[in-house]
Parts: C-alpha cells; structure tokens; sequence
C-alpha cells in the first residue's frame, strides 16, 4: 500500500509519527526508522518527490522524542543529498487549533475542553512561556509546496505567524472565552491571539452549550376594528364580509372590505 502510494504521489506529506508511546524503542521506530523506510521506498522506484516533514522544536533536545525527530531529519537530508530531491522540514512548536485532543499533547486543548465544562485546570507554573502555532497557519504553509517551485538548496521552513503566551495569560484568555455568554461581553477579538483561541473553544463547547435560553413575553395583541362598525371586533381567517358592509353593498358587487368573518368584542 505504501509503496503504491509513493508511486504516484508528486508531494510527499509525511505527517505520521509517534510523540506518546508506551516504550522509548517507540519514538525511533515510529519516527526516524518511518522516515528512513520512506525515502528507501522512493529510492527503490526511483523516484524522488518533494517530502513535507512537520518536525519539533525539541529536534534540538537531548530527550528519547528530540533526538528521534532530529534522526528523521537527517534521514530527509541524507535522501536530498543522493537523490536532488527536494524537502521541506519545520521545526514547529506547539501546535493547537479545532478538535484537538485533550490530555494528550496541547495544553491549549486540555484548558479549552476543561474550562467549557466548568472542570478544574492544573497550571504547575503561570509565568511558563510557550509558543504556539495554530494549526489553520500549519496547513496553509504544508499547501503552499503543492503550487511552489522546487528548491533543493532550502531544507528548512518556518510557519510565519507564532504566538508568544505565559500559561497564566493562556487560561485567562480562555476563561474570558468561557464567560461571554453569561456576562454578554466579548473580548477584543482583533487580537489574532483570541481570535484562534475563539474558534479552538468553541471546537470543544459540548452539544448543549450551543442552546440558547430564550426568554418569551406574552402580548396581547390590539383587536382590530371596522370602518363602518362602531365596536371593535376580533379577525377570524375565514372568508366573509362585515354584515354593515353587506347589506349596504349593490347587487353583484365584489366585496373587498374584508376578508374575514366578525364577531363583537368588548370595547
């Protein structure tokens, strides 16, 4: 199957890895031993494809994910340098955005599904900063390569727009969030930072907060009166004619007075 699909691919989004697995073996076969399998795949068809790679900024750490992630790079890099083909690695931050998972690798996520549901937030430090990219920035930049030139000089990309934020200032924006419909006052949503943490809230609002209480008021609407009646009367839609209106009428004259049937009413 993947060997099919290498076959007749022209770019190669190589998006698959492992960043929670249950053993550290996990991180490089699930990450740089993939990659490897890949490019040998292409090699073997004699092809060589534009690969797209989202890799992490931690490539720059010493940790069992790091330096699983760094192995994939510098697999791409090595099939670039046999092959003249072109790829396009991006180191990326944290990425948060729509429908993202809780508990599991965005904090973003956890605050938002927490926070629409009234649940408690851990924040082990306020004054953490992270930075964040959201994921809508993300796909725009990994389409762009499908209309782009090749470059085979360039390896390295970065997504233009981040975000810099504190853990502290992050549940408090999404808290903001969380009170717009209770208190009816919106925050500044011109700040692009909000404007993304909005549309990620609302992804993990559960079914029945999209309902809205709607508070109805009975009004007793006027009676309606004729022209050549004195009392008021009620309209009742069914077609008739008032009884002054009739009996004043020429033989053979269309009623368009009115069009209802009447009864009297108390003034």
């Amino acid at each position: 199957m993947l060997a099919a699909a290498l076959h007749q691919a022209d770019v190669v989004y190589h998006l698959a890895g492992v960043n929670r697995p249950q053993t550290e073996e996990e991180f490089a076969l699930g990450n740089s031993e993939l990659t490897r399998r890949i490019v040998g795949c292409l090699e073997d068809l004699g092809r060589s494809p534009k690969i797209v790679i989202p890799s992490s900024i931690q490539a720059e750490l010493d940790n069992p994910y790091g330096r699983s992630k760094k192995m994939a790079e510098e697999a791409l890099l090595a099939y670039a340098r046999r092959t003249g083909a072109a790829v396009a690695i991006y180191r990326l931050p944290n990425v948060f955005g729509k429908w993202s998972r809780p508990n599991y690798n965005t904090v973003v996520a956890t605050f938002c599904h927490n926070i629409a549901r009234d649940l408690e937030i851990t924040i082990s430090d306020p004054d953490r900063e992270l930075e964040l990219v959201y994921i809508d920035d993300v796909v725009a930049e990994f389409l762009r390569h499908l209309d782009a030139g090749d470059e085979p000089e360039r390896q390295r990309y970065t997504v233009a727009r981040t975000f810099r934020v504190t853990l502290g200032d992050l549940a408090d924006r999404i808290r903001r969030l969380h009170q717009i419909r209770p208190s009816l006052v919106v925050p500044d949503l011109a700040d692009e930072l909000m404007q993304c943490l909005h549309a990620t809230y609302l992804s993990f609002l559960p079914e029945d907060s999209f309902a809205y209480p709607v508070k109805l008021k009975k009004q007793r609407l006027p009676a309606a009166g004729c022209s050549n009646c004195s009392s008021r009367s009620i309209i009742r839609l069914r077609k008739s004619s008032c009884p002054k209106t009739r009996a004043g009428r020429s033989p053979g004259a269309i009623n368009t007075t009115t069009t209802a049937s009447w009864r009297k009413v108390p003034a």
